[in-house]
């Protein structure tokens, strides 16, 4: 394969592969080899093992170097307008922790609740708004004020049917959650009723009914 040709496919795709290469030539070896000069040039960029893409912009890989998998936290925030804050690294849920350059992949079990996108030409997945704010309570990683504030400007229906999926403990901590910010979830109280374990949450107050604690 020509390099003009391989920079032609990979210019219309998020992430390539080796097995995709070697598909295309009928060689895996020299799959390997030939990729392998290429980012050693600077021509290609690998991503990991068998992975390589030539995009500088990594919101249009992000989302695909495992599947399934999705952008969540920070970056789904800013999508759906409730933050102003610029994320730095993208962050990822997938089924395993990695970092990979400007992208961080965050272990999960609960990969649902996301849907494609159009950026710059590319589908890319993104967390519904009332996943990522399941997810930035679960993960700890936004600051509640900020998790509040996503409530606020979410789909409280929808948000109350997406926790109901989840484990008990995480469905204390969005209620408590929730609660602290205007809204009381009727459906997830009832859920945990007669539940007498407590779950922690880093910015739980004292003598709630949701038996969240620090």
């Amino acid at each position: 394969m020509k390099e003009k040709d391989l920079l032609e496919f990979a210019e219309r795709v998020p992430v390539f592969t080796t097995k995709q290469i070697a598909a295309a030539v009928g060689d895996m070896n020299y799959s390997k080899v030939y990729l392998s000069k290429l980012a050693s040039k600077g021509v290609i960029k690998r991503l990991k093992r068998g992975f390589y893409t030539v995009h500088e912009d990594p919101l249009i890989y992000a989302s695909h170097i495992y599947h399934p998998s999705y952008i969540s936290l920070w970056y789904a925030f800013q999508h759906h307008g409730t933050t102003t804050q610029l994320p730095t690294r993208i962050e990822v849920m997938a089924r395993k922790n990695e970092v990979i350059g400007n992208v961080e992949l965050i272990r999960s079990v609960s990969i649902w609740g996301y849907r494609p996108i159009n950026y710059n030409g590319f589908r890319i997945f993104i967390a519904d708004l009332e996943k990522a704010i399941i997810d930035a309570i679960e993960t700890e990683r936004v600051p509640v004020d900020e998790v509040r504030n996503a409530i606020m400007k979410c789909d409280i229906a929808r948000l109350e049917k997406y926790a109901l999926k989840m484990p008990t403990s995480t469905i204390k901590k969005v209620g408590y959650v929730a609660e602290t910010s205007g809204h009381f979830l009727e459906l997830l109280h009832e859920r945990i009723a007669g539940d007498r374990n407590y779950s922690r949450y880093y910015a739980a107050e004292k003598g709630n009914r949701w038996r969240v604690t620090k």
